[in-house]
């Protein structure tokens, strides 16, 4: 597990705060790349549920604790999950 800070973008309206996140192995972040490919391929902006299905993946969060964010913290989210198994490891 790994504690990740959450900072809005210029777009987005709310206090940083973290998260915790599960480890990305190699695996895991083929699966997120593939997925990230997968609806840039199709030339569509993602749904509420993409963003929603990487935080249930790569995080210990149940339906009912992410159901208390709102949709820019839950973009950020998942946009914070993919930067960081995409940063260059040390």
């Amino acid at each position: 597990m790994a504690l990740v800070k959450v900072v809005p973008n210029e777009q987005q309206e709310f206090k940083s705060f973290e998260v915790q996140i599960n480890e990305i192995d190699l695996d895991k972040r083929c699966e997120l790349n593939d997925m990230m490919l997968e609806v840039s391929n199709n030339g569509t902006n993602p749904s509420f549920s993409f963003w929603v299905d990487i935080i249930l993946k790569f995080t210990k969060f149940k339906k009912e604790e992410l159901n208390k964010y709102s949709t820019d913290e839950i973009v950020a989210i998942a946009t914070t999950i993919f930067e960081t198994a995409n940063a260059k490891k040390k």
